[in-house]
């Protein structure tokens, strides 16, 4: 009696095959998912990121002889993409914090015996003050003479720590060369 033979095939079907590849297909895809979902995420915080700046304006104006006027101005803006809302705030004079800048205006006038002074502007800060994209705010504004180069030339710093729409939170310091840090 002979033996049947036996068919050394390949123990891989096509089915099987097919159905290696179809896993290996949806695997790829769900990493393919995440990954999008991932960058989509990061572009949805990006285009609400605020950006707060700050700088100064200063000139002096002689209209006559006898009088000169002196302007400057202190100011922080949002230039980023999205609204910016404070969450807490300090201003610095000689390292000192004030929680407003009238104290600190007293404490130059103070400091340099100034008495009365001319015009003088002044917007404080708030917790939770919402400052929307594009929004410049004036946090000091002189026309004196006198107490314009004794405010510019002091050294007033502004601590500003603030947050997106979607809680992301910077520091800023407006005598800082560096953009807004992220607090962690």
């Amino acid at each position: 009696m002979q033996k049947p033979k036996v068919s050394k095939e390949s123990k891989l079907s096509l089915n099987t095959i097919v159905g290696v590849c179809a896993i290996v297909t949806s695997i790829c895809a769900i990493i393919i998912t995440l990954y999008q979902t991932r960058l989509q995420r990061i572009q949805q915080y990006a285009s609400v990121k605020p950006l707060l700046v700050g700088y100064s304006n200063s000139f002096s104006d002689q209209t006559n002889a006898s009088h000169q006027s002196y302007h400057y101005e202190l100011l922080i803006a949002n230039q980023g993409l999205g609204p910016a809302i404070v969450s807490d705030y300090v201003f610095y004079y000689h390292a000192k914090p004030y929680q407003n800048i009238a104290e600190i205006l007293k404490q130059i006038k103070a400091d340099h015996q100034l008495d009365s002074t001319k015009t003088v502007m002044l917007t404080n800060l708030w917790k939770n003050e919402v400052l929307p994209v594009g929004e410049k705010l004036s946090l000091i504004k002189i026309d004196d003479e006198r107490l314009g180069p004794l405010v510019e030339k002091s050294d007033i710093k502004i601590m500003v720590q603030y947050k997106s729409l979607y809680g992301q939170e910077w520091r800023f310091i407006n005598n800082d060369k560096s953009e807004p840090k992220e607090v962690e």
